[in-house]
């Protein structure tokens, strides 16, 4: 047992290192949020941002070893009692995929950087955050991007199912 866990612990301490300092604040962001689905309707590439959503939209919403996840509408988790209703298991894919962002944290060359964020400062699927950043290249009517500038874990919020 601990043959597993003692190296998953030392990658999570070696990718949080690798993650920027001040990336997760403990109070709560102070600019105006958006849900996903308003901050969809009109991306601005290189426009300021804050929007909260849920870390899901898909099973496995981390990308493996880059600092980038998935969050969804908070309307969209589902109430199926299967255990994963942050995934949008429920939901038809078009519906999904108009509820759904993109999060990075971005090196200085702008790529996301090659570290694992997942679990780092608590970071989980379902848990719901608050991203604060900018609308990256690439987004507009189809996919939204935002590169993450300092995110915080919203502790206790309650998800609403649809």
């Amino acid at each position: 047992m601990l043959r597993i866990i003692l190296p998953a612990l030392f990658a999570a301490g070696l990718a949080a290192a690798d993650l920027p300092a001040g990336l997760f604040v403990a109070a709560p962001i102070s600019a105006a949020h958006m849900e996903v689905i308003a901050a969809r309707a009109a991306p601005q590439p290189g426009a300021a941002i804050t929007v909260t959503g849920v870390i899901g939209g898909r099973p496995k919403p981390f990308v493996e070893g880059r600092a980038v996840f998935t969050i969804m509408d908070r309307s969209l988790v589902c109430n199926s009692g299967c255990g994963t209703a942050w995934s949008g298991c429920s939901l038809p894919p078009e519906q999904l995929r108009g509820g759904v962002a993109t999060v990075q944290v971005v090196a200085a060359d702008g790529k996301p950087l090659t570290a694992a964020i997942e679990g780092a400062g608590g970071l989980v699927p379902g848990a719901t955050v608050v991203i604060s950043g900018t609308v990256a290249a690439g987004s507009g009517e189809k996919a939204l991007i935002v590169t993450a500038q300092v995110i915080h874990l919203a502790a206790g919020d309650a998800v609403k199912p649809h």
